[in-house]
């Protein structure tokens, strides 16, 4: 066989690994199941407007603080969890968790390091050059799910999944487990936005490709057997030029919309739905929203309104405000500004509603700190009515 036939045959394969597929990519015997993740009503104890900022990293970093995600645990305590280092993909980069404990007053945990290159290479018995984007979220009792990005070769397209799991809430992990989710290379796999839960207990989980082409797609993942085995597999959403990192909304066990971040010339947040929860998606549609190549999220209120954090450019992530659509996301009201320097950036939020109503957002401020904002509906719905006057 040739030089030139064997290259043919490893770019066809990797084109055929790409290539905009809506199936699934990867089983391990999940069965089928439906969304329950709905918006919780929106507490009477919370009647009045309130919303606190805070950091969670109380003091200003002297490195680099990106990507964080935040839970809810059994007990009502947050956790949340972010990557920092030097730089972004430095070698010293590592993900790192802190605890805040009910109550506003409350001040959140020193933060502890919960892994890194070194430790990440022990546990998956390979080598990691540098670890990245982690997502945190709750499964039952006091089950915790930490997915995380590490790579071995290269820049982010080389990247693979991974997953740690705790049973006692955070205060101990197992070791990592590698995630395959392709038969060939297993690269290019990256995580950045909260699950929904399922009715098999398992979780639909946002991830996305960026390999020979943007692709947004659905980790489904389960655990729950005695012996801790992970079940899961993958979907893409569409193909294959245009939408990353989906934020995915449900209002009910079959219906749901998906957000994007755009890396089009378009420069708008993307919008697809699905009716048939997630096994199908529409084609991608730009809303009236900008979008600078960065990344958004969105929560379902308890009125079915949908509210999204974005970054309101087409040229920088300078600003971070917050927006309310009454109508699955065709249309949008800017209702708040959170940052907004010239020179700076506000990027990466990620919001999660607790169990009393609450709105709990984290995002990247300046590269130096991760910043937590709660808010209630109240504080919501007066911003509205500031706007309408």
């Amino acid at each position: 066989m040739n030089r030139r036939l064997v290259i043919i045959l490893i770019l066809a394969t990797l084109i055929l690994y790409a290539w905009p597929m809506t199936g699934w990519l990867s089983t391990l015997g999940l069965d089928p199941a439906t969304f329950t993740s709905y918006a919780p009503p929106a507490s009477a104890d919370h009647s009045k407007p309130f919303m606190v900022e805070e950091f969670i990293n109380a003091d200003p970093e002297k490195e680099m603080v990106h990507v964080g995600s935040i839970c809810q645990l059994s007990d009502g305590r947050l956790m949340a969890a972010w990557y920092g280092g030097t730089r972004e993909g430095a070698k010293d980069v590592a993900i790192f968790l802190a605890i805040k404990d009910s109550g506003h007053l409350a001040r959140w945990s020193k933060p502890k390091r919960v892994v890194d290159r070194i430790s990440a290479s022990k546990e998956l018995y390979r080598y990691i050059k540098k670890v990245g984007n982690p997502v945190i979220f709750a499964g039952s009792g006091d089950q915790l799910w930490l997915v995380y990005v590490t790579i071995s070769a290269g820049g982010w397209s080389g990247s693979s999944l991974n997953v740690k799991m705790s049973s006692d809430a955070g205060a101990t992990w197992n070791n990592s487990r590698r995630l395959t989710l392709s038969p060939f290379f297993n690269i290019s796999e990256l995580v950045r936005n909260k699950p929904l839960p399922l009715s098999n207990g398992g979780f639909a989980l946002p991830i996305y490709h960026e390999c020979l082409g943007y692709f947004p797609e659905i980790l489904w993942i389960q655990s729950g057997r005695e012996d801790g085995a992970i079940s899961f597999r993958k979907s893409r959403m569409t193909g294959g030029q245009s939408f990353i990192q989906p934020s995915v909304v449900a209002y009910g066990p079959s219906l749901a919309t998906s957000f994007y971040r755009c890396r089009s010339e378009e420069k708008a947040v993307g919008v697809a739905v699905t009716k048939d929860a997630g096994v199908s998606w529409s084609e991608p549609q730009t809303s009236n929203l900008p979008n600078p190549d960065a990344a958004v999220d969105a929560v379902l209120l308890s009125d079915h309104r949908i509210l999204l954090a974005f970054n309101d450019s087409v040229q920088n992530r300078e600003n971070l405000r917050l927006a309310v659509s009454n109508d699955g996301g065709a249309n949008w009201v800017r209702i708040a500004t959170l940052d907004s320097t010239q020179g700076q950036k506000y990027s990466y939020p990620y919001m999660i509603r607790s169990r009393d109503g609450l709105i709990h957002l984290v995002y990247t401020w300046h590269r130096k700190r991760i910043k937590h904002v709660v808010f209630n509906e109240a504080w919501i719905n007066a911003q509205m009515k500031r706007i309408a006057k």
